[in-house]
C-alpha cells in the first residue's frame, strides 16, 4: 500500500494513468467527456507533470488503467452533481490589503453576487474542471495578487464632485441617486458635494482566482473523504484544507496568522 496525498493521487490518476486514452475508452470507464476535454487541452500545450511515470499525452503500457485511478475519476465527476458550492457573504479574500474606502470589499461582493446569479462559477461542473486542471498541471490556482492603488474619480484629468439627490419613480416611491456635484454657474462644488475614489486597476481576476483556490480546497476535502475507504492500493495521507494561504504573507514586517 502506497501512502500518498490527495493532490498527488489525483495528479497520478489524471496525468499518468488516464491521460492519452481515447475518449470512447474513457467514457466506457465512467470518465466523462468534460474530464477528457481538460486533459486533451493541457496535453496540446505539451505540459508535463513532474514525478509521473508516463509523459503527458502518452498512456501507460497496459490495457486497463489502475482501479484507483478509475475510482478517482468517478469521485471527481461525482462533484458535478453536488449542485452549488456556497460562498459566505462575509468572505474577505484580501485581508492583507488596505481598504480604507471599502472599494475592495464592494468589488468582492459585486463579483460574488454576479457569479451566484450566473451560476457558472460555484456549481459542480466548474469545480470538476478546476480539480482536473489542477491535477494535470500539478498545482492549484494562482492566488498571488498585487494590491491595487486607489485614485479619485476624475474626468478630463480633474477630480469630479458628486451630490446625493432624491426623486420619485412612476409608482411614487422615493429613491436616491447620485448627481454631478459641481455648480457650473459658480464653477465650484455645491453644498454637501463630495469626491469619490475608485480602484486604479481591476481586481476581478484576483477575486476569481482566490475563490477558485478555496473551491479547490473544499473539493479536495470532499474527494479525500470519498476516496479514503475505496482505494485498493493507496492510503491517503491526512488532509487539512488550506483555505487562506494568503494569511501567511508578511505585510509591513508583521506575520499574519492563518485563521
Amino acid at each position: 500500500m502506497r501512502k500518498v496525498s490527495i493532490e498527488r493521487l489525483l495528479t497520478w490518476a489524471f496525468a499518468v494513468e488516464l491521460v492519452g486514452r481515447p475518449p470512447e475508452e474513457t467514457e466506457k470507464l465512467g470518465y466523462g467527456a468534460s474530464a477528457w476535454a481538460v486533459i486533451e487541452r493541457v496535453g496540446m500545450l505539451g505540459t508535463r507533470i513532474d514525478g509521473g511515470s508516463a509523459p503527458l499525452g502518452q498512456a501507460p503500457d497496459r490495457d486497463e488503467p489502475h482501479a484507483d485511478a478509475v475510482a478517482a475519476a468517478d469521485a471527481v465527476m461525482a462533484l458535478a452533481s453536488r449542485g452549488g458550492f456556497e460562498v459566505s457573504s462575509e468572505w474577505r479574500p484580501f485581508p492583507e490589503w488596505r481598504d480604507d474606502h471599502g472599494l475592495v470589499a464592494a468589488e468582492v461582493a459585486r463579483v460574488v453576487e454576479e457569479q451566484r446569479l450566473r451560476g457558472d462559477l460555484v456549481n459542480g461542473d466548474h469545480v470538476v474542471t478546476l480539480v482536473l486542471s489542477s491535477a494535470v498541471l500539478g498545482h492549484g490556482p494562482d492566488w498571488e495578487a498585487e494590491e491595487p492603488f486607489t485614485q479619485l474619480v476624475s474626468m478630463n484629468g480633474k477630480p469630479r464632485w458628486f451630490v446625493k439627490r432624491k426623486a420619485k419613480d412612476a409608482f411614487g416611491r422615493i429613491y436616491e441617486y447620485e448627481a454631478d456635484g459641481r455648480d457650473p454657474a459658480r464653477r465650484r462644488p455645491m453644498r454637501g458635494a463630495y469626491r469619490k475614489y475608485e480602484l486604479a486597476t481591476s481586481v476581478r481576476g484576483a477575486i476569481l482566482a482566490r475563490l477558485d483556490w478555496q473551491l479547490w480546497q473544499d473539493a479536495l476535502g470532499l474527494l479525500h473523504e470519498s476516496l479514503a475507504p475505496r482505494l485498493a492500493n493507496h492510503v491517503l495521507l491526512p488532509f487539512r484544507p488550506d483555505r487562506h494561504p494568503w494569511l501567511r504573507r508578511v505585510e509591513s514586517g508583521q506575520l499574519l496568522v492563518n485563521a
